[in-house]
């Protein structure tokens, strides 16, 4: 089940998106098991497989079931449910597992079973509950009054990561780097290069620490949780006498309730006072065709996230063109 050609059949910014539904055991307290109703944006998700055969890690890495290989590519299998908080989380043959790839790496979950691709506006999700630190990053009602949890399977791995002390080559199926290395790679500026960026992100750990770098590189930030906040931002911006954009970038998730990414740039680029302001996709979506989908929507370019090096090289790069345009103005 390849992710580009279900994504392909969406309406490129039309603020919906295609997610799997899959189902999962969580075991409660007193050995209950509920079986709970999750998704993943299919654009995440490379295929779905079989239960395959797992080759156990040398060393345990908590959630970790161990790796397998998919045409010759180790694979790390997560233990989805483990990985979710269970202690008692059996693995069994007639399971599957969800083989996702963003921010450049791979890794498989394990989950009871897919049921069917649906297709969500996101105007119908529900932001998660209050607690920061959960996995879900959304719900939404389905069939019978029930609840559809989108997890953020990215957060699960970190949190994976977070726990074990290292950064995971998910391609390579190891888990042998240090975490933060990239990011301590600049971190010992301190001035104002006078440009100011509106970063938008749904995940206060990436709006912080993205803004943080940003600063410590001499940006001023300006922070939006979502679409339809980045909006009003922009808005409330032109009702100055000036009427002149006061952000010199834009930098944007593309899974955000309430208003996607690909919606806000289409929004941005038909804006006649907004759209020489550059775009920049800040995203996990890895792949050629949600790299298109950005380029259709009016996008300036695209970098996945934590690359903080090509992001701040692609900020450098759209700064001379911007400030001709503003001294025009």
């Amino acid at each position: 089940m390849a992710s580009g050609s279900m994504f392909d059949s969406l309406e490129v910014g039309g603020n919906v998106f295609e997610l799997i539904e899959f189902s999962l055991d969580r075991h409660l307290v007193g050995g209950k098991v509920k079986t709970g109703r999750y998704g993943v944006n299919v654009a995440k998700v490379r295929e779905v497989v079989r239960m395959p055969v797992i080759n156990p890690l040398a060393s345990s890495v908590p959630g970790v079931a161990g790796v397998f290989e998919l045409r010759g590519i180790p694979i790390p299998a997560i233990n989805l449910a483990k990985a979710l908080g269970d202690h008692d989380a059996p693995i069994k043959e007639n399971q599957q597992i969800i083989v996702t790839e963003f921010s450049k790496k791979r890794a498989g979950f394990i989950v009871k079973s897919t049921e069917r691709i649906r297709r969500i506006a996101w105007e119908k999700v529900l932001p998660p509950t209050a607690d920061r630190h959960t996995c879900i990053n959304g719900m939404t009602l389905v069939e019978n009054n029930e609840f559809l949890f989108i997890l953020d399977l990215e957060k699960v791995l970190l949190d994976i990561e977070a726990r074990s002390g290292y950064s995971s080559n998910l391609s390579a199926g190891s888990f042998n780097t240090p975490v933060n290395q990239t990011a301590q790679a600049t971190t010992n500026r301190s001035f104002s290069n006078g440009y100011h960026i509106l970063l938008i992100d749904d995940s206060d750990v990436i709006l912080r620490n993205t803004s943080s770098f940003l600063e410590r590189e001499g940006y001023q930030v300006t922070q939006a949780s979502n679409g339809v906040q980045a909006k009003a931002i922009l808005e409330h911006s032109l009702e100055r006498a000036s009427a002149k954009p006061m952000f010199d970038a834009i930098i944007t998730d593309v899974e955000m309730p309430k208003m996607d990414g690909l919606t806000l740039t289409r929004w941005i680029k038909g804006n006649s006072k907004l759209n020489l302001i550059p775009v920049i996709l800040h995203t996990s979506l890895s792949g050629k065709a949600n790299l298109e989908s950005g380029k259709i929507v009016g996008a300036n370019a695209y970098v996945v996230k934590n690359d903080v090096i090509m992001l701040l090289k692609l900020l450098k790069e759209i700064r001379s063109e911007f400030t001709s345009y503003k001294a025009a103005e």
